[in-house]
């Protein structure tokens, strides 16, 4: 296992098989020649392809084993770290209305069909590395009954989507020693079950809230308030200066104000979901950016978050530091468009559930190295690197001859990434952003190209 694979699995059993354990890697370094498009396109030869659809639909194979291979390859990956990681929770809509297929329920606004993959993404805050998917779960939508369903019976349902945000940390196996963890997600893990499973399990966490929840102040003895309003009442602590996207490309330097405090988050009077009735001791933080001197509305709305955290904020620093680790939650984001139109996951033609899971999850984690590669270019230690040292040495040589490039052999992995970067169309430009990955990755799947051109000519003369 020298491929691609090798950087997403471990080398031991990952199936009862050793026959599927090799189908797998096979299968998976020829996805990651030609992740776009359809299985047809990366699976060229006939028996490239049926072999495909034979280990997605073989019985020995299942999601939870390619996810939990993956998972084994991430903490390892892990051996020898100390410092934080975040571990990033999302849910996305993957739309199969085209497919017959059974096991398939309702999504967006009911009239689709498809499936919800929730996801764990596991990164390093510092620098914006992407380490691994720790955990993906596939759900199902329930079709609520004509005329919905009461409070009690949705609670009572096994199979709500609420119930993911703690399903998809209750089952994970511990990191490595040395190694913090914070739990980060959006408005929609603002539920009380997720949040008393956080607190009651020890793991910190960072939620966007989202219901302007009653509140009362750390004692519990003061006046019920709502807890939005009070945190807006809050004079800032302290301005800080953030640098975020612009909505005409490149970058602007935002400046943000910060107020925080440390409450006690009531529960819902009718319970929803499985929760006590005891108040969760929190700290709220309120991020907002100050008005720009060019009026709001000249580059898009302000920026406002209300964050929740079982962390301690003391001070103005840890406030900060909590503001800036949510501000990673956009790698999850980027992550489920690299799975979506970079490795084209709906639009698998599967006709079975259970080989239809299986290809999400190889195609999930086909999508993490894509974010890889773009995150091993951006790295300051390794942007100076030798690009050969960790890239096909075909693929370098040509890059650079593209490029025109000095020596291929003095190469480095920024060198490289440029090249490839502007293979898909990218300018260099220094005022510009760097290269995202989809450009990035349209430049690499011509480079592709060129090397399978190249392998094609050796062969003939052979």
């Amino acid at each position: 296992m020298d491929g691609p694979a090798a950087h997403c699995f471990v080398k031991e059993k990952i199936f009862a098989d050793r026959r599927l354990d090799k189908r797998l890697v096979t299968t998976f370094d020829l996805l990651a020649r030609h992740p776009a498009g359809s299985l047809p396109r990366g699976l060229s030869s006939r028996t490239d392809l049926i072999g495909g659809y034979r280990l997605f639909n073989n019985p020995k194979v299942s999601s939870h084993a390619i996810i939990a291979a993956h998972r084994r390859k991430t903490l390892a990956r892990l051996a020898g770290f100390r410092g934080r990681v975040l571990l990033i929770h999302d849910t996305t809509t993957l739309d199969f209305s085209g497919l017959n297929v059974d096991g398939l329920g309702p999504v967006g606004n009911g009239n689709g069909r498809g499936l919800y993959a929730h996801h764990s993404l596991l990164v390093a805050p510092e620098s914006r590395q992407v380490l691994g998917l720790m955990n993906q779960i596939i759900h199902q939508g329930a079709a609520l009954p004509e005329g919905g369903e009461s409070r009690a019976q949705t609670r009572q349902r096994n199979n709500r989507s609420s119930q993911l945000w703690k399903r998809g940390v209750k089952d994970l196996p511990d990191l490595p020693a040395g190694v913090e963890c914070t739990d980060v997600s959006d408005r929609g893990s603002d539920v009380t079950e997720y949040m008393s499973y956080e607190i009651a399990a020890g793991r910190p966490f960072i939620v966007r809230s989202q219901h302007n929840r009653r509140c009362v102040d750390e004692t519990g003895g003061g006046d019920i308030e709502k807890l939005h309003t009070y945190l807006c009442g809050l004079a800032p602590a302290g301005k800080y200066r953030l640098t975020v996207g612009a909505e005409k490309g490149g970058t602007r330097s935002a400046l943000m104000a910060v107020s925080f405090a440390k409450v006690q988050v009531l529960p819902p009077c009718q319970p929803r979901g499985d929760h006590g009735e005891d108040p969760l001791p929190v700290w709220g933080v309120r991020v907002w950016e100050l008005p720009r001197p060019d009026g709001p509305g000249a580059q898009g709305p302000l920026l406002e978050w209300i964050l929740l955290t079982n962390r301690p904020v003391p001070t103005m620093e840890a406030a900060r530091g909590v503001a800036e680790d949510y501000a990673c939650r956009w790698m999850v984001e980027d992550f489920h468009k690299a799975q979506k139109t970079g490795c084209g996951v709906e639009a698998l033609q599967m006709t079975t559930r259970h080989g239809l899971d299986n290809a999400i999850t190889l195609l999930s984690v086909l999508a993490v190295h894509v974010l890889m590669l773009r995150c091993l270019a951006r790295d300051p230690q390794m942007r100076d690197a030798p690009a050969r040292a960790h890239e096909d040495p075909l693929k370098v040589k040509l890059a650079a001859r593209a490029s025109r490039h000095a020596d291929w052999k003095r190469m480095t992995v920024w060198e490289y990434y440029i090249a490839v970067a502007r293979l898909g169309g990218y300018m260099l430009n220094p005022h510009k952003r760097p290269p995202g990955w989809i450009i990035l990755w349209r430049g690499y799947m011509r480079l592709e190209d060129m090397c399978h051109g190249a392998r094609l000519q050796v062969e003939r003369c052979v």
